[in-house]
């Protein structure tokens, strides 16, 4: 008797522990410092031979900043989309055979790690109205990036045109919105 008692004590207490953890919502300025990094030096400086391949694409940094907690939120969502989106960019296995392939396996697995610890995000709060024009204007960037590389037929360059505007979101993200991530 004494043993299924303290049975059911250890297993109420196992799970009192675990409904008391913290839920992950955070983004994690550490990880996307190192994201940053792994998809800077994967590839080396932008090539001299894909200037002339460049193309403009206008970036939608209104979306990444904010200037009250309720735009906080939808900052906090934009980046989530952002990390979604990146992934998403990188679901087409003809990736360069230039680029660093442990650099560019370990920047994937941080991006989704950090689309997984972030996923609540979309729930927090926030006017609608607000979240869909980030949203659209992110989805619009992201595409144009896509059709850039489709349109270039996956070429080294034009990969390299992805990596580049990667790097600019992504050091965007950090300069401006530093004081929201952990």
């Amino acid at each position: 008797m004494d043993h299924h008692l303290m049975a059911w004590l250890c297993t109420i207490v196992c799970f009192a522990q675990v409904w008391s953890l913290p839920t992950n919502c955070i983004l994690n300025k550490h990880l996307m410092k190192t994201s940053y990094t792994l998809i800077e030096t994967m590839g080396g400086l932008f090539p001299l031979q894909c200037l002339k391949d460049h193309v403009s694409i206008p970036f939608p940094q209104y979306v990444f900043q904010s200037n009250n907690t309720q735009q906080v939120t939808g900052v906090e969502k934009a980046i989530y989309q952002t990390l979604q989106n990146i992934g998403t960019l990188f679901e087409n296995d003809a990736v360069p055979d230039q680029w660093n392939a442990q650099k560019l396996d370990d920047f994937l697995n941080i991006i989704y790690r950090q689309i997984e610890d972030s996923k609540c995000v979309m729930n927090k709060s926030e006017g609608t109205q607000d979240f869909t024009s980030r949203d659209d204007a992110l989805k619009a960037y992201f595409d144009i990036i896509s059709t850039v590389v489709k349109e270039k037929g996956f070429s080294y360059c034009a990969w390299e045109i992805m990596r580049k505007e990667i790097l600019h979101t992504l050091k965007f993200i950090l300069t401006q919105n530093s004081d929201i991530m952990l």
